[in-house]
């Protein structure tokens, strides 16, 4: 586990974070320029197939900086779930070495399995103290799969205790029948955590953030909701430019989501959330669709070809207000 202390700013001393903004936001690829010898896939260095270097890796920091610092909130305790990003290092030269470090910025973070070498983590500033924290990892046949990671946080904010779990399930890129199953995994595996907590306290106050490369209306979404007091609150979502969080082809989806306990949606303990899941889509974050027209995320690479922008995903966030 990584934690790392930090000096609050003015502006954040005096801040009464009675709001809580939950931010989650797939950085698509945040890779360093440089080589892993401990992981076979070096396709993000200057001799790989997106040749990539330290000046597209600047670029990438300083358009995730961009994005961040907008939708972070003002005046208020922020959480963000990210993944899709390489390892400690870029997260540090993220939050320490852009003025994201204004903001007074901690994380955590552990090494995945996963076979591209790309983790989730959770940036968090004042406001939220984390008490402990895990990485859950799916199981197949008894052997662990080489995926991403989910990772469990508990932590507290003012005086009330969070369970925040950041995920990001298997992609659908070798197929949606394929793949499906082990999202169903995933789902089976976060659902026995989360009922786990609510056996113990019908009240638990849960998030759950993460892209989860399936619909709410999705198998493994009504299979995680399923029998329990889970609100998916992508399934009333707000937007200005965009139809979802991604889009592939001519199709918008929402697999970038947001999901909390009842306890939350219902302010049964002191903690209110918002009844819906709000994309971030200012026109600067998109980009013209030549081909299927409209708008789409003005994303950092089309294949292998170099594009120079954010994320093919679009961030998704909800606000918690303490009401007593």
């Amino acid at each position: 586990m990584i934690l790392i202390n930090f000096t609050p700013t003015f502006s954040q001393k005096n801040s009464t974070n009675k709001k809580l903004r939950v931010v989650f936001y797939n950085l698509e690829n945040y890779f360093d320029s440089f080589s892993d010898s401990l992981i076979d896939y070096n396709d993000f260095s200057p001799e790989g197939n997106y040749h990539w270097n330290y000046k597209k890796y600047e670029q990438k920091t300083k358009s995730i900086y961009k994005v961040l610092q907008n939708v972070k909130g003002w005046e208020c305790a922020t959480l963000i779930g990210v993944c899709e990003i390489e390892n400690k290092n870029v997260i540090q030269h993220l939050l320490y070495k852009t003025p994201l470090k204004n903001s007074g910025f901690n994380y955590i973070h552990y090494d995945s399995p996963d076979q591209r070498g790309i983790d989730v983590a959770l940036f968090y500033t004042k406001g939220f103290e984390p008490l402990e924290s895990m990485p859950i990892f799916l199981y197949q046949n008894n052997k662990k799969l080489n995926s991403r990671n989910i990772l469990y946080v508990k932590g507290v904010f003012g005086k009330d205790t969070l369970h925040v779990f950041v995920n990001h399930w298997t992609s659908r890129y070798r197929g949606v029948a394929e793949s499906a199953p082990i999202r169903m995994g995933f789902s089976d595996l976060l659902k026995s955590k989360t009922d786990s907590l609510l056996l113990q306290n019908d009240n638990a106050n849960i998030v759950i953030i993460g892209d989860f490369n399936d619909e709410p209306n999705d198998a493994s979404l009504k299979n995680l909701v399923k029998n329990t007091t889970l609100k998916n609150l992508a399934l009333n979502y707000k937007s200005i430019n965009s139809m979802g969080s991604v889009k592939f082809k001519e199709d918008w989806f929402i697999f970038d989501q947001i999901i909390v306990s009842k306890s939350l949606y219902l302010n049964n303990n002191g903690l209110k959330s918002s009844k819906g899941m709000t994309i971030f889509d200012p026109i600067w974050i998109l980009e013209n669709d030549k081909k299927y027209l409209g708008m789409k995320p003005y994303r950092t690479n089309h294949g292998f070809r170099y594009n120079g922008g954010y994320s093919d995903h679009l961030p998704v966030y909800i606000e918690i207000v303490k009401t007593n």
